[in-house]
């Protein structure tokens, strides 16, 4: 990957929080709102869109009454995290 290739999920800072959130393992809706201190709206729209990207999926269960969205980066979305960490990382090797 070079710098011009960088994919639009990771030019808003939401959207790469919360792609960097998942390498850790699925969180749902609750856990990215509070590690990432975004509105509900804004990050229901920002998962939406890495969602449509092929970035993540998204699973949803009734816990009694309520529902629960638990989110997941794909194969897809873990790759190309990676593979921009790795160019984040030969541009700061280069600055040493």
């Amino acid at each position: 990957m070079e710098l011009w290739e960088i994919p639009a999920a990771f030019q808003s800072k939401l959207r790469l929080g919360v792609v960097a959130a998942l390498m850790t393992g699925p969180k749902d809706f609750t856990t990215l709102t509070k590690l990432t201190e975004a509105t509900p709206g804004n990050l229901g729209k920002q998962l939406e869109l890495l969602e449509s990207d092929g970035f993540l999926s998204c699973s949803r269960e009734l816990l009694g009454k309520r529902p629960r969205s638990t989110y997941r980066l794909t194969e897809a979305g873990r790759e190309t995290f990676l593979a921009y960490v790795r160019m984040l990382e030969k541009i700061a090797g280069g600055w040493e």
